[in-house]
């Protein structure tokens, strides 16, 4: 470890503990603004680790406008998610006349059945703890902190969980997909000799 990682190690931290008395104004303005305690939390964490990074880069002069620096960054924070909520349009808000089908399988209607065959043998690939943990996310809908008070572990463990399961099951997805193409691609023994006889 050379001597500048360690500085800016040192720095690093420095910032994230000038930042920490600024938690609980942030944690209330963006309750007030998404509505619920994970999404602040979330809205919380991502500011905090953006100012760190800013003032990493020397992007603050002053620093006793640190407070309304950091509060600048939770409002972008916080619009890009709203903007994100609102990308996001659930079924039940929608007239029956738009669903993508009247079929009671609705995922049945979204995927094909190689697809749905390998979302089970990626699911398969998964360890019991991946498969669990979606399971309360996907088919129980749970948020982060429902799962939480289930489980005895913090959100913020929750959602990291759920991000590397999901990126797993992203990688069991297209690695079974690959590998079932690869082996379509493969030419039988027949095909390789000439005129299509066994060597």
């Amino acid at each position: 470890m050379t001597l500048k990682v360690v500085q800016s190690g040192k720095e690093s931290d420095a910032a994230a503990a000038s930042l920490e008395p600024l938690r609980s104004g942030l944690h209330l303005l963006a309750v007030r603004a998404l509505g619920t305690a994970d999404a602040a939390e979330e809205a919380v964490q991502e500011t905090l680790a953006r100012a760190v990074a800013a003032l990493a880069r020397g992007q603050l002069a002053d620093p006793a406008k640190l407070p309304a620096f950091v509060a600048g960054i939770a409002r972008h924070v916080i619009v890009d998610m709203l903007r994100a909520r609102r990308r996001l349009v659930s079924l039940d808000a929608l007239p029956s006349t738009a669903h993508p089908s009247h079929d009671p399988d609705a995922l049945g209607a979204l995927v094909t059945a190689g697809e749905q065959a390998r979302v089970r043998t990626a699911l398969v690939l998964l360890t019991g703890s991946d498969r669990d943990l979606l399971r309360l996310c996907y088919v129980e809908g749970l948020g982060p902190g429902e799962i939480a008070e289930r489980t005895g572990e913090p959100p913020e463990r929750i959602r990291k969980r759920k991000s590397r399961a999901m990126e797993r099951l992203r990688e069991a997805f297209h690695g079974a997909g690959a590998s079932r193409h690869a082996e379509a691609r493969l030419p039988t023994r027949e095909a390789r000799a000439p005129g299509g006889d066994r060597p």
